[in-house]
């Protein structure tokens, strides 16, 4: 009877740890399962943002990455080519302000993003618009132009910047300017096309000024001459990209007509 006894504990006890085993190997295996779905579910919910490129108004193509990673270069390195131009950068601004370039080595994104590709061809393409001065004075040879208005071709040709011949697409005028004077650049004595404060790349901002602009843009903003002077403005296009457009205005001394 004792022996039996001994034996049944014994039996008894076997299958207690038995069953305590399994359950200790069943729950190290569910948590081992929870924490790697946990692993996954968190890269499967990690935000991702997408970049579109764009080349003026044709939208190149875009790529995705997740939040505040760095795109692949295999994402975006087909639209960094185009046949018979160099590229110059990606900007957020369409107008490719400098402030605005993008370095997609180093560069991450927080949102979604509009980039645009500038290119610079190898051969300038012909600048065939003729360019001009246009603006006011109360003393000047300006004070003829009325802003442009229809003022018969002869004036007119008078404050054409005309080709220099010195390079492809640039154009100079040397005019007498005086306080008080203002102007901006514009193409074919027609305003489609305009040029202010915001688009000189070279003046002495001690003799000049922006005049402001009724749109709110420094790019259409009128040039405020702050000093008598005989002056020349040098414009150089690239009719394919106006951003690589440049306007210098150098004083070449004092008014020449007084």
């Amino acid at each position: 009877m004792n022996k039996n006894l001994v034996r049944l504990v014994t039996g008894i006890s076997c299958i207690t740890l038995a069953f305590a085993s399994m359950v200790g190997c069943s729950g190290s295996s569910a948590g081992a399962g929870s924490a790697e779905g946990t692993s996954q579910d968190t890269a499967a919910t990690a935000e991702q943002i997408t970049v579109t490129f764009m080349e003026g108004d044709t939208e190149l193509g875009s790529a995705s990455a997740n939040k505040g990673e760095v795109l692949s270069p295999d994402s975006y390195a087909s639209f960094e080519s185009k046949d018979g131009s160099e590229f110059l950068g990606w900007f957020e601004a369409p107008s490719f302000i400098e402030a605005s370039r993008k370095d997609l080595t180093t560069d991450t994104f927080e949102e979604d993003t509009t980039l645009y590709a500038s290119f610079s061809a190898k051969e300038l393409t012909e600048d065939t618009r003729k360019w001009y001065l246009a603006g006011t004075s109360q003393t000047g040879p300006l004070k003829d132009n009325a802003w442009a208005g229809d003022i018969g071709q002869n004036l007119i040709d008078s404050f054409e910047l005309v080709p220099t011949g010195n390079a492809v697409n640039e154009f100079a005028i040397t005019i007498d300017l005086y306080a008080g004077d203002q102007f901006q650049i514009i193409a074919d004595w027609s305003w489609d096309t305009q040029k202010g404060f915001g688009l000189f790349t070279e003046l002495d901002e001690t003799q000049f000024e922006s005049g402001g602009s009724l749109g709110g843009s420094e790019q259409k903003a009128n040039v405020n001459v702050l000093v008598d002077g005989n002056y020349t403005i040098t414009l150089t296009t690239d009719p394919d990209n106006s951003s690589l457009d440049t306007v210098v205005v150098v004083r070449n001394g004092d008014v020449t007509n007084e």
